[in-house]
């Protein structure tokens, strides 16, 4: 986060050589927010203020060393005349492989002079990058705090020629010493800022967690909550497949969503990869990145495809069952996880552990009452309506159809000579025709809309919203039609035991229609059964409508 301190204005679109301000109160600092970040830029701009009055520099900048990224990072600049480009400066980030001088400052420790006439083998800064920032020269020091280096101090004069001393080379060690301990106090800071931080991350992933029990939501939670409390940009979760030894993909959280990755669902052997292996079987958390020498190659090939740094795999387990991983990814630079931090992933880990197992337990639980309630409501060997079902279907469609004016027509059905097939074939082949007739009726009526039921033994039902019964030969919406093709459907139903001996099968149907033959659910199965007594007695294996016998 940038902020501008005392008479700095915010300098918009200027150019790069542009003046935003004049004077010995122009600074910047580059903080990480809230108020001690403030606080410790004040000071950090105050003290580089001081230090370019005591060397007499025109600008002093103080530079943060960042081991885990191999860089440094400007983290506050004084000087006395303030451009655009130097705004740019501040919270840039430099790596030391790529500017030698600084390599040497903070490696070995040296502190370094640089002037433009310098010989190009003896150059630390180079003649056209001091031109560039009208340098005329410029001192390094390495900032030290007991036996590690903090960072580095930089100063530099614009305004005329000249050459530092040995005793300005002391003076500049000295104040980086002093630039040591608020460093090591900003550090401090930070720290106990990062662990409250994560703390309160912890706690809100918790809450977060036991929100929900729906187990795609949660997913997504747990994912979004890791990501945000190790601050990192990606955030994946495994399930373990225990057969296939494999570890499947099932949720993500992308800080930048246009990052592509592959599909959910994707398997991953976990032989194919050693830190897979680590975490599944040794149930230990695993930091991988892409600068380690001796990384997996298959793994190596995955991070850069996923354009991934760095990543950190922690095991998901539940009372001693793995039930799958938690990772958490660094696109930026190859971060090196702390401590501290995958302490506090594995911690999240446990945590998410348990709540996916107990969404788990209540989507099978969820499961479970759905299959009993459909039990209660479907017949087991035709997987039509049973007998209990089909009435309140039946009421509702009487009380809605005469809510609303409308017809409604029922059809009574019977498998002919039924007991015949049974006592001839044996009760598995009456079994399998009767679950050949469930198919037929389902294939006949509106899904959705119609209602087709096992009545009892070898009777069926089948209830026809907004229908009139219609006259045969009428029209093709009518309930005679919708019972002429079913009458058709049975009769092309093949042997179940491929018999020559078969004798085929048919079945008689009666209709009967809501107001003209009935104003109840009971009179409308009364008629509607008579029908099918007048369709028996005509013969069998035709279609008989209540009042037309």
């Amino acid at each position: 986060m940038m902020q501008t301190l005392d008479d700095m204005t915010a300098h918009g679109t200027q150019t790069a050589d542009e003046t935003l301000g004049g004077g010995i109160s122009s600074a910047l600092v580059y903080d990480e927010g809230g108020a001690d970040g403030v606080l410790l830029g004040d000071t950090l701009v105050k003290l580089a203020e001081h230090m370019a009055h005591a060397l007499e520099c025109s600008e002093c900048c103080i530079y943060e060393y960042l081991p885990e990224r191999n860089a440094l990072r400007t983290q506050a600049l004084w000087s006395r005349v303030l451009r655009a480009r130097d705004v740019d400066w501040v919270g840039e980030m430099h790596q030391l492989d790529e500017v030698p001088g600084f390599e040497r400052v903070v490696k070995d420790r040296e502190v370094l002079c640089s002037y433009p006439d310098d010989e190009a083998d003896k150059a630390t800064a180079g003649f056209e990058t001091m031109e560039y920032w009208g340098e005329l020269a410029t001192i390094w020091a390495p900032i030290v705090y007991g036996d590690r280096v903090l960072g580095m101090l930089e100063l530099t004069e614009k305004e005329h020629e000249r050459r530092f001393s040995p005793a300005d080379e002391r003076l500049a060690e000295q104040m980086a010493a002093l630039a040591g301990v608020a460093l090591h106090n900003a550090k401090l800071s930070r720290a106990a800022s990062e662990h409250n931080r994560q703390l309160t991350a912890l706690i809100h992933a918790a809450r977060a967690m036991t929100s929900t029990l729906d187990l795609d939501e949660l997913l997504q939670v747990v994912c979004r909550q890791a990501a945000r409390a190790l601050d990192a940009a990606a955030s994946y979760i495994y399930s373990y497949d225990a057969d296939a030894d494999a570890l499947v993909w099932l949720a993500e959280y992308q800080a930048d969503p246009s990052h592509a990755t592959e599909a959910l669902g994707t398997v991953y052997p976990v032989d194919d990869l050693p830190h897979d292996q680590t975490v599944v079987r040794a149930r230990q958390a695993v930091e991988v990145r892409v600068d380690d020498p001796d990384i997996d190659a298959g793994a190596l090939a995955r991070m850069q495809a996923w354009g991934e740094q760095s990543s950190l795999v922690v095991p998901l387990a539940v009372g001693g069952t793995l039930v799958g991983a938690l990772a958490v990814s660094e696109t930026a630079y190859p971060r090196h996880f702390t401590e501290q931090e995958t302490a506090l992933c594995v911690a999240l880990g446990e945590q998410a552990a348990v709540a996916i197992h107990n969404a788990e337990l209540y989507r099978r639980l969820q499961e479970q009452k759905e299959t009993i309630g459909l039990q209660a409501t479907v017949d087991g060997l035709t997987g039509l309506a049973n007998h209990r079902h089909f009435w309140d279907r039946l009421r509702d469609e009487v009380a809605r159809a005469q809510r609303y004016d409308q017809p409604l027509s029922l059809l009574m059905l019977d498998l002919d000579d039924f007991k015949r097939v049974n006592d001839r074939f044996g009760h598995l082949v009456g079994d399998e025709l009767l679950r050949g007739m469930g198919h037929a009726l389902r294939s006949q009526v509106r899904q959705g809309v119609d209602c087709a039921a096992r009545y009892g033994g070898e009777e069926f039902a089948v209830i026809l919203p907004s229908t009139r019964s219609a006259p045969p030969g009428g029209s093709v919406d009518g309930a005679v039609a919708t019972a002429e093709r079913i009458r058709a459907a049975v009769a092309a139903l093949e042997s179940p035991v491929g018999d020559p001996g078969w004798p085929g099968v048919t079945v008689s149907i009666g209709v009967a229609t809501l107001p003209l033959h009935a104003e109840t659910a009971e009179e409308l199965v009364t008629r509607a059964d008579q029908a099918l007594y007048w369709a028996k007695a005509r013969g069998k294996d035709t279609v008989a409508v209540y009042g037309c016998g």
